[in-house]
C-alpha cells in the first residue's frame, strides 16, 4: 500500500479546502487533525475526487480518556488480566509474535502477553505519559525485560508511529467504549488495520451492555446512562462502539462475509459482598471532589445532585445481598 501525507487547509465553515491535485493511487492515507482517514479510489485524481470537502472535521479528533487517571480509576485497570481479557485471542498466538497493545494503561495486560510469546516482543501504547510510567515500573518490579517489553505515548487517533504490516496482532481491550461514534471508532480500526501485518490478527474487547440489579436502585440509569453521556457526547447509546463492532471491522475493509471477522461473547460479573464493596469504594472515590472522573460528569452535564443520587444508589447497591452486576462484552477477531 503506497501512502500519501497531505497537507492541506481549512475553509471559514471547517470543512476541507482543497490544495492541489494528487497523482493516482489505489490508496490514500489523510492525516486530519491527528485522525488517520482511509479513503480508497482506483482513479483518484483529487482531492476532491474523494470527497473530502463535503465532509466536516470531527468534533474531537483526539479523545483524551475521560475518566481521568486517578488511582480509584486505574484501580479497576490493575485488575485486569491478559487470561481475563484476552482468553479468545490467546489460542491463536505463536511464540514469535510481536505485540501490540493499544490503550494499554498500566500494562497489566501487556505484561501478561510476554509469556506467550518467548520467541516474539510486545509493545503497549497509550495516550498518559503517568499511567505508561506506572506501567514501567510494574513490568520492572516483575522483573521484565525491555528487550521484549516496551511502552509508548502515543494515540490511536493519530498516525501510530509504526510501519504498515508492521505486528503479528494488534490487541485493544476497553478503548473502544470510550470513543465517540461514528467516526473516531472507524478511524482507529482503520490505524490497526493498517499496521497489522497481512494474514495477522486485530483482536478487541469491548463492553457491549451493562446491568445493575436490582433495578429499583436505577443505576442502569445513574450509572451507566450518565457514563454514557460523559462518552458519547450525545451519540445515540444504540450507536455505541462495543454494540457495533462487527459493523466496524467491516468498515474498515476486513472480509466479514468472507470468514475473515469472528464475534464472540462473555461476561464480567461482580457479585458477593466483597466486590461490591470494592465497586462501592471504587465509585465513591472517583465521584469525590477534585478527582477528574467527578469532573467529566459535571463536564457533561450530570448534575451536583444527581451525582449524590448516584453514590447513594451506589451504597444500597453494595449493602443489599444478592446485588449484582454484569457487563456483556464483544470480543472480536479480524484477519488482514
Amino acid at each position: 500500500m503506497r501512502q500519501l501525507l497531505i497537507i492541506h487547509t481549512l475553509s471559514r465553515d471547517g470543512r476541507h479546502a482543497e490544495t492541489g491535485r494528487l497523482r493516482s493511487y489505489r490508496t490514500y492515507m489523510v492525516s486530519t487533525y491527528g485522525i488517520s482517514l482511509l479513503y480508497t479510489s482506483p482513479e483518484c485524481t483529487s482531492l476532491s475526487a474523494l470527497g473530502l470537502f463535503t465532509r466536516p472535521i470531527v468534533e474531537s479528533a483526539m479523545p483524551r480518556y475521560t475518566q481521568g487517571h486517578s488511582a480509584h480509576t486505574t484501580a479497576t485497570h490493575q485488575r485486569r488480566t491478559v487470561e481475563g481479557e484476552a482468553a479468545f485471542l490467546l489460542p491463536h498466538i505463536k511464540p514469535s509474535d510481536y505485540i501490540l497493545d493499544l490503550g494499554c494503561g498500566p500494562g497489566t495486560i501487556t505484561s501478561g502477553f510476554v509469556k506467550y510469546v518467548p520467541q516474539g516482543r510486545v509493545v503497549g501504547v497509550d495516550n498518559s505519559a503517568a499511567v505508561l510510567q506506572k506501567a514501567r515500573s510494574m513490568a520492572s518490579e516483575a522483573g521484565i525485560s525491555q528487550d521484549v517489553l516496551t511502552f509508548s505515548e502515543c494515540d490511536i487517533l493519530q498516525t501510530l508511529p509504526y510501519e504498515d504490516n508492521t505486528f503479528d496482532i494488534v490487541f485493544s481491550s476497553q478503548v473502544f467504549g470510550h470513543m465517540v461514534p461514528p467516526d473516531q471508532p472507524r478511524a482507529a480500526m482503520l490505524e490497526m488495520r493498517r499496521v497489522v501485518k497481512r494474514g495477522g490478527i486485530v483482536a478487541s474487547r469491548d463492553a457491549a451492555f451493562q446491568h445493575f440489579y436490582p433495578e429499583r436502585l436505577e443505576l442502569d440509569r445513574l450509572w451507566v446512562g450518565n457514563m454514557n453521556r460523559v462518552i458519547y457526547r450525545g451519540a445515540p447509546a444504540e450507536d455505541a462502539p462495543g454494540k457495533n463492532m462487527l459493523a466496524i471491522f467491516r468498515q474498515a475493509g476486513f472480509d466479514v462475509d468472507g470468514g475473515k471477522v469472528e464475534i464472540g461473547a462473555s461476561s464480567t460479573v461482580h457479585s458477593g459482598s466483597d466486590q461490591r464493596a470494592w465497586l462501592a469504594a471504587r465509585a465513591a472515590g472517583q465521584l469525590k471532589e477534585g478527582d477528574p472522573f467527578r469532573q467529566s460528569w459535571l463536564d457533561a452535564g450530570v448534575s451536583k445532585s444527581e451525582i449524590d443520587e448516584t453514590l447513594q444508589a451506589i451504597r444500597q447497591w453494595s449493602e443489599t445481598e444478592d446485588a449484582w452486576f454484569a457487563a456483556f462484552q464483544c470480543e472480536m477477531l479480524g484477519w488482514k
